[in-house]
């Protein structure tokens, strides 16, 4: 029971604090925990799946505007606002991007789809980086329900997927 609230914790933190790496906190527990049963590896994954998009909606709502985010948290989230000086301040060092990133931006509101299907190979896959995307999510207006479940299916996936790998591997 306490490797599962472990899990959660840890899961939420590394979800808002990019520095806390939850693929090697899992790692670790695929390891120590007698994951035996395919059973125990989905509930693991699960629940950091869990924790990660209770973080991440926290990305997202900053997205949409409803959410402030502490100055040292708001890195991903401002380059998914809507004002483009704040776009602008974010890619200075690379001024090359911003048209990129506007096109990019511009596409994921004419397709909620693509927007939704990106949402869920950047959950499972972690590429484009899952808290830039879920701040784009929030910007574009994907829909609550669709990021959520996308989302978490996507998490799941991922974690079950390392739990499975490295429990297998350490076997």
């Amino acid at each position: 029971m306490t490797e599962y609230l472990l899990t959660l914790a840890v899961s939420f933190v590394s979800a808002v604090v990019p520095v806390v790496n939850l693929e090697a906190y899992l790692g670790g527990l695929a390891v120590l925990v007698d994951n035996g049963t395919i059973w125990v590896t989905l509930a693991i994954g699960a629940i950091a799946a869990v924790g990660q998009m209770a973080g991440k909606m926290l990305y997202y709502f900053a997205g949409r505007g409803a959410l402030q985010l502490p100055k040292r948290l708001q890195r991903h989230a401002r380059i998914a606002q809507d004002d483009e000086a704040v776009i602008v301040s974010a890619v200075k060092k690379k001024p090359s991007k911003l048209a990129g990133l506007l096109r990019w931006r511009e596409r994921m509101e004419r397709r909620p789809a693509t927007a939704v299907g990106v949402v869920a190979v950047s959950a499972s896959v972690g590429l484009p980086p899952f808290a830039v995307i879920s701040a784009l999510a929030g910007v574009v207006r994907v829909p609550v329900a669709s990021f959520v479940v996308v989302g978490l299916l996507g998490r799941w996936l991922r974690f079950a997927v390392l739990l499975g790998a490295v429990g297998a591997a350490a076997t």
